[in-house]
């Protein structure tokens, strides 16, 4: 035989070997694990909520069924801000109250009528106002 002959045989021989090496069967192969994310709850984007001076809130009256500012009282999240809108034909004011006296948190200063003011709440709490000029004006903001 020649040299060639028993190269080409040998190569044979190996080729040979690889394939049975692939075809060899290795059994059952392991299922894949699938694992879930678990869910991200995202926080809440911050959001502008409108509370308006009601028309006619100028005139005594309005306290007896907490229509001066509507909503009387609102629940936001922390970082939502408050726009106070004054629809009435007087001025008004927004004045963060504690026991009843201004506490200097927020304070719109003398609204004309079509003013708005906005105030962004950080902080969980209760927020009480009222309207320096109309005391009976009152409302509150909740922040959760």
């Amino acid at each position: 035989m020649d040299f060639s002959v028993g190269v080409i045989i040998a190569v044979g021989l190996l080729v040979a070997g690889i394939l049975s090496m692939i075809a060899f069967d290795p059994g059952p192969l392991p299922q894949p694990v699938i694992v879930e994310p678990e869910p991200v709850e995202m926080p809440a984007l911050p959001q502008t909520h409108t509370i308006t001076m009601a028309e006619g809130s100028s005139l005594p009256g309005c306290e007896a069924d907490n229509s001066c500012y509507i909503p009387y009282s609102i629940a936001i999240a922390e970082g939502d801000t408050i726009l106070w809108d004054n629809t009435d034909t007087a001025a008004h004011t927004v004045t963060s109250t504690t026991d009843g006296a201004p506490d200097g948190m927020f304070e719109s200063g003398l609204m004309a009528p079509g003013a708005v003011f906005e105030f962004t709440f950080q902080d969980a709490g209760e927020y009480p106002y009222f309207c320096i000029v109309h005391p009976w004006m009152d409302g509150a903001v909740i922040v959760e």
